[in-house]
């Protein structure tokens, strides 16, 4: 009787130790590597649940935390266990898992799985990470693991939001280093344009960021999720808005480690922004539209619709702007598409309130700026100057202003200068590793010219008071910037600003320069951030009509600044005996006539529609003629150049049938 019941204990025993040996600590299955040592073997595992995704779209698995595997901060205590058809599985219950390990695309994982529930739970307690972490790798030491981030992280990127309901996470929002840091002076107030002594900040500044990043997911594996995760009350998720004391379990796919989500993401939207106040009696706003075409199919709008719905998005923004004078940009190069936009602000501002000034660049295809001005605030004073050709993509504009209420006088300017895209770089105009991307040097090139040329206008006209706003395609401490302020001019605009966002760093592209003569006159400046904190999927595209807002928000990937000037300090009084000459032109019968007024030396250039000279002559007694006989049928564009550098310069455009 004591060996036959004897038998079954020592059998009980022998039972409970032979699975006692085979259990694995989580912690040795993930190891301290980016693969498990245990790759391809059957383990037994037991932990407690921490995040469960079953069901339609979801991850088809579970996490299990083994939360004091061991003391090696380098393993993980956590790990997915892919089971897709699994049921009754719920957070705090106590498993022991029987499966394959696998690395599945760098997440491992437990797969063929037999679950047995041990009829207890359990809590785990989050493991607390603050960003920046120490170092990228370090993730994989918190791989399958629940997490909390203690504190408040801001939202800096909604590119992946609409297709993978993704979001980017950070401490606070992630500028471009050159926006603050200057790659050539330690202390970003210098003004040097050349060399790269201060790049190793930039290099350092760029790894801080990639380590104060986490991706948000929704733990979901379907594309295009609807409803939209996080969306707020507007209909949008802005950068800028806030999530607190988030907690999630990390996991890998796709090339990088995502947070899903544990329980209710505690978001606080940020609302979007009104119009900003600026004061004065005059105000100007500069905005890029991101490719303004009426001809379909190209660079901007696809169809008439899109067109429509483009057309509606940017009159909401400009009317709201309420400016007395506009630099737009990104027009279509033609006389079309501003003509266009004119006339349907007009449409809603009132018939003939606002006029244009635009120049077409050389050549056919690509864009341009104009100028929108009240035509009831405002009086142009002189003809349009527009510094067009090499080393420009683009004519930049200059008109002189007189305020009717004052007879005050001001030049107005637009600047659009080279983008960062590497389309034909080569040699200098790649890349040079110094955070200011490619064609910097093109765009240090384009500054020294503009200011060379503005300093000239100022001369030739005698007004000294003037404002610049722009795309200049460079943040505030990059090289062209430096020209500028090195010059004299005086940057609007204050630290922390931005008018842009790219890879979910944000900066300012925007800008706003004045002469001394003007900055006691300004009453205002600052961005209005209608676009660079919306989603792009809130844009006037096709694919985005179910979420389309006829509102100013998404107009465009740039936001308009907006600058305020006191009338009252402009002078009335200019130079007389130092007036730009107006260079008036005709073409009768086949006869093309240039006569300069008052009489300077003057020099006509012409040039063909792909911006190639064909001559160059100088006006005697102030009058040049030439036949157009013999011509090639199409667009020619001329311009004239005053005796002194710069000076006196004005440009026009005629057809040869």
């Amino acid at each position: 009787m004591f060996s036959s019941m004897r038998l079954p204990l020592v059998l009980a025993l022998v039972l409970f130790t032979v699975a006692a040996k085979a259990q694995t600590p989580i912690c040795e299955v993930q190891g301290a590597g980016a693969n498990s040592p245990y790759n391809g073997q059957t383990v037994t595992i037991e932990g407690i649940v921490t995040a469960v995704h079953l069901g339609a779209n979801a991850l088809n698995g579970f996490y299990v935390e083994e939360h004091s595997c061991d003391a090696d901060a380098t393993t993980s205590n956590g790990i997915f266990v892919y089971a897709p058809s699994a049921s009754g599985i719920a957070i705090g219950q106590r498993l022991r898992v029987v499966g394959l390990v696998e690395e599945y695309n760098g997440l491992t994982e437990i797969t063929d799985a037999t679950i047995t529930q041990l009829g207890s739970t359990g809590s785990v307690e989050p493991t607390d990470i603050v960003l920046p972490i120490a170092a990228l790798d370090q993730w994989e030491r918190y791989e399958g693991m629940l997490l909390r981030f203690p504190g408040t992280l801001t939202v800096t990127n909604t590119e992946d939001w609409l297709q993978y309901g993704e979001i980017t996470l950070a401490p606070e929002r992630l500028k471009t280093p050159t926006d603050h840091i200057d790659p050539n002076d330690a202390v970003a107030s210098g003004t040097s344009s050349n060399g790269a002594s201060n790049t190793s900040a930039i290099v350092a500044q760029n790894d801080v960021i990639l380590r104060s990043q986490v991706r948000l997911d929704d733990a979901r594996t379907g594309t295009y999720p609807f409803p939209l995760p996080l969306m707020g009350a507007e209909g949008t998720l802005r950068t800028g808005s806030t999530v607190t004391d988030l907690h999630g379990v990390l996991h890998y796919s796709f090339g990088n480690y995502r947070l899903q989500p544990v329980g209710a993401v505690p978001i606080v939207h940020q609302a979007r922004p009104s119009v900003p106040i600026v004061g004065g009696t005059i105000r100007a706003a500069s905005l890029n539209v991101l490719n303004y075409w009426t001809t379909l199919g190209g660079w901007g709008a696809q169809n008439s619709g899109e067109l429509a719905r483009q057309r509606t998005k940017l009159l909401a923004a400009l009317q709201a702007l309420d400016a007395d004078v506009y630099a737009l940009h990104e027009l279509e190069n033609n006389d079309m598409a501003w003509a266009d936009l004119l006339v349907a602000f007009n449409a809603v501002a009132g018939g003939g309130t606002y006029a244009g000034r635009e120049e077409n660049a050389f050549g056919s295809g690509g864009t341009k700026s104009v100028i929108f001005y009240r035509t009831d605030i405002l009086t142009p004073l002189a003809p349009l100057d527009a510094l067009n050709g090499s080393p420009f993509q683009r004519p930049h504009l200059t008109q002189a202003f007189t305020v009717n209420s004052t007879g005050g006088r001001f030049l107005f300017s637009t600047a659009h200068m080279r983008s960062k895209l590497c389309d034909n770089a080569t040699g200098d105009d790649l890349d040079q590793g110094d955070g200011q991307g490619c064609f910097n040097g093109k765009r240090r090139e384009q500054a020294m010219a503009l200011v060379a040329h503005w300093s000239a206008l100022r001369s030739s006209t005698g007004i000294e008071a003037q404002l610049i706003m722009g795309d200049l395609n460079s943040y505030s401490e990059e090289d062209p910037l430096d020209v500028l302020r090195a010059s004299g001019l005086q940057h609007l605009g204050d630290v922390g600003m931005h008018s842009y966002t790219y890879n979910g760093e944000f900066g300012t592209l925007d800008h706003a320069f004045v002469t001394a003569a003007l900055v006691e006159g300004v009453t205002g400046a600052a961005v209005w951030n209608i676009n660079s904190d919306e989603p792009e999927a809130l844009d006037y595209a096709d694919d985005n009509l179910s979420r389309y807002q006829p509102n100013a928000f998404r107009c465009s990937d740039h936001d308009p600044v907006l600058i305020g000037i006191d009338a009252a300090g402009l002078t009335t009084a200019i130079a007389t005996g130092n007036r730009t000459p107006d260079v008036h032109f005709s073409l009768i019968n086949g006869q093309a006539r240039w006569t300069v007024s008052p009489y300077a030396e003057v020099q006509v250039e012409l040039y063909d529609a792909l911006g190639n000279l064909i001559w160059r002559n100088p006006l005697q007694r102030g009058v040049i003629a030439h036949g157009t006989d013999g011509y090639a049928s199409g667009l020619y564009l001329w311009r004239a150049v005053g005796q002194r550098a710069s000076t006196g310069r004005t440009a026009g455009r005629f057809v040869v049938p």
